[in-house]
């Protein structure tokens, strides 16, 4: 048995479609679907369609716990974790990710390829054409020397565990802002366990990010980078890797003959950095600034209560 779980949270844009994708693949599976107190329709919308659900408040979402009650509730040895924006090309995206762990015990978490939305912008497309390009790739402890933290980069929007390996490690952390699949990516690496990007396995997700939405999304990633930096030390390049990504970034944009967007590109390029070395030093920050300046509000704050408490 496979399950698939999916956290939702105003979902109701997207549920059509998805379902309908997943009621097409060939892998027969259960959907554990966890909505965080839906304010649009959501909830209503799967119960007039007699589809099970399990409900959370919205201050109780967190990503890594959120996920581990969907795995605490799958009955599936090969749990596929979903993200609501994720849509599955073709009825084979679930079982070609699920097939590699099927294949072999020594791959512990496989990931699909993202593509881009029709209205993704072209910095968008760059991100994903960049980060999950076409063609397959197993990715070792011995690959973190030559890919950094790209050893351990997966991403649940479209991944698989073996439901008892993902347990073995304590499942996914709850004290990290985001990343929490690729703790757990690294666990494995570490652990010697081998982690597959399957791109034959697709999905269609993008985002059209702001430049402040993109300072912000450094600043977690900066963050969860501090979090974790015991962990992630052995891979941890991200500043040179950035600028490589940066200047590949460059080239895509003039190959694409839009010049126009690198004005915006340096912008964007600087927010994120000072956003990334503002989180690499959150712990020095007031309490107050970090929800103002984070996508993930929510967890600060619920943060700060625990400490106050504490």
């Amino acid at each position: 048995m496979v399950s698939v779980v999916i956290p939702l949270y105003n979902a109701i844009g997207y549920l059509a479609p998805l379902l309908e994708q997943l009621s097409v693949q060939n892998r027969p599976h259960e959907l554990v679907l966890i909505d965080s107190s839906s304010t649009d329709g959501t909830p209503e919308w799967l119960r007039a369609h007699q589809i099970p659900f399990h409900s959370i408040s919205q201050s109780a979402f967190n990503h890594g716990s959120t996920r581990n009650l969907g795995v605490s509730l799958a009955t599936g040895d090969y749990v596929v974790m979903l993200t609501q924006d994720a849509l599955p090309v073709g009825p084979d995206s679930i079982g070609r990710l699920v097939s590699v762990l099927e294949a072999d015990p020594d791959v512990a978490l496989t990931y699909g390829r993202q593509l881009p939305y029709a209205d993704a912008t072209p910095l968008s497309v760059f991100a994903r054409l960049t980060n999950y390009p076409a063609g397959n790739q197993r990715k070792t402890r011995a690959d973190k020397d030559l890919l950094g933290i790209r050893t351990c980069h997966c991403s649940n929007s479209f991944a698989a565990y073996r439901k008892s390996t993902l347990l073995a490690v304590g499942g996914f952390p709850t004290d990290v802002v985001l990343g929490e699949d690729v703790v757990v990516a690294a666990q494995f690496i570490l652990n010697d366990l081998s982690i597959v990007y399957c791109g034959d396995a697709e999905v269609v997700h993008s985002h059209n990010y702001t430049t402040s939405e993109e300072f912000r999304r450094y600043f977690d990633i900066g963050a969860f980078h501090q979090q974790r930096f015991g962990l992630l030390y052995p891979f941890l390049r991200a500043e040179s890797e950035g600028f490589r990504y940066v200047r590949s970034e460059w080239r895509f944009l003039r190959e694409q003959h839009r010049l126009d967007l690198i004005p915006n590109q340096l912008i964007r390029t600087i927010a994120k950095y000072i956003g990334y070395r503002m989180g690499r030093l959150q712990d020095k920050l007031p309490n107050s600034l970090k929800p103002r300046i984070s996508m993930h509000r929510s967890f600060w704050l619920k943060t700060k209560t625990a400490e106050l408490d504490h």
